[in-house]
């Protein structure tokens, strides 16, 4: 008989109590975790039920997005840098403009001399910021941000081109005329190989060196089939603008005429082609100038594109997050209220545990 009431009476009842209490314990520690984690369903993939494949699916697209938004800000970084750089090719070439206008008329050796050794230092200046670095690449050098854009800064200015070209102007003395001195000049620089890697400058043509420069400019993905192109290679330019007297980049064609400005050594407004030559020279470097202009323009247009494509990639960053918060996370309240209630079931449970201890046969009977 003892065994019989044993078997299902008070033993029977405190397995099936102990069964309920092992299972509000575990309640407990799940509420608990999910109160402590701000409300996230649980702590692996296996706990989250069916709202498993939403946040499988969610996760990777996020990181996705977050990439692309990390391409942007590398981009507007280097950007930055380009714009910076550019202002400084800007300045150097308004400044060598205007020293030009100022020797217009002058018959002082000195005063043209002055100019011309101005026209030397400016030109070294050019080689150092087209090498400028963003911290990781050089910002003129495309794809091959690796690779500096200029070989050797600091012999451009003294280097074989460099005098050949400067060498040009003594035609003037021998009756040629300086657009025909232009376009020698244009053709030492066209044909030259020592200033600019190989990368981004061809010594074959004019076009070829352009072609060579757009296939090297940077491009980063922003988005799915998207991508963006931004920056300035050295040696890039418009095809359209090619001539007998212009290698179609502003870059080189500032090079060349800062080149000839400093072989004008010893000249003065008594020279033979002086005129033209200054007059020549200073539309040249107004057109150059300009094309340098709308150079710094389309970057500052290039940053306001992929701040635009930032914005819109952050807003939804946002929309997938909400996406996966509500996919992984339960109600913080709801929970706060389910762990109150486990609470208070354990301590019923107890209690019955606790009152079946002391029960005797005729409490069974």
């Amino acid at each position: 008989m003892s065994t019989s009431i044993g078997q299902y009476g008070a033993s029977a009842a405190n397995l099936v109590l102990s069964s309920a209490v092992q299972e509000l314990t575990n309640a407990q520690t799940t509420l608990a975790w999910q109160t402590s984690s701000k409300g996230i369903t649980a702590e692996t993939f296996a706990g989250l039920g069916s709202s498993r494949s939403n946040v499988f699916e969610l996760t990777p697209k996020i990181t996705q997005v977050k990439a692309w938004q990390t391409n942007i800000t590398n981009a507007q970084n280097s950007l930055t840098v380009t714009a910076s750089a550019l202002k400084q090719i800007v300045s150097l070439a308004q400044s060598m403009a205007t020293n030009l206008l100022s020797i217009g008329g002058s018959s002082s050796t000195s005063t043209v001399n002055s100019v011309s050794t101005e026209a030397t230092s400016s030109l070294s200046q050019l080689a150092t910021i087209l090498n400028t670095s963003n911290g990781t690449g050089y910002v003129f050098a495309g794809q091959s941000a690796t690779e500096a854009p200029v070989k050797d800064p600091s012999s451009v200015a003294s280097g074989t081109t460099s005098t050949q070209v400067a060498d040009t102007l003594s035609l003037l003395a021998s009756g040629s005329s300086m657009d025909s001195v232009l376009q020698q000049a244009t053709s030492l620089i066209n044909a030259d190989s020592s200033i600019f890697s190989s990368t981004i400058s061809s010594a074959t043509s004019a076009t070829d060196s352009l072609s060579q420069a757009k296939s090297q400019q940077t491009s980063i993905v922003t988005g799915d089939s998207t991508s963006s192109s931004y920056g300035v290679v050295a040696t890039q330019g418009n095809t359209s603008d090619v001539s007998s007297t212009s290698t179609g980049s502003p870059i080189k064609d500032l090079m060349r005429d800062m080149m000839l400005v400093s072989g004008m050594q010893g000249m003065s407004s008594t020279s033979a082609g002086y005129s033209d030559m200054i007059t020549q020279l200073h539309t040249s470097l107004v057109n150059t100038t300009n094309q340098l202009i709308s150079m710094e323009t389309a970057v500052g247009a290039q940053q306001n594109a992929l701040t635009a494509r930032s914005t819109l990639l952050t807003n939804t960053t946002t929309a997938l997050q909400t996406q996966l918060d509500n996919a992984r996370t339960t109600d913080i309240g709801q929970v706060a209220i389910q762990s109150a209630n486990v609470q208070t079931s354990l301590k019923a449970s107890f209690m019955l545990i606790a009152d079946m201890k002391d029960m005797s046969l005729a409490n069974y009977l």
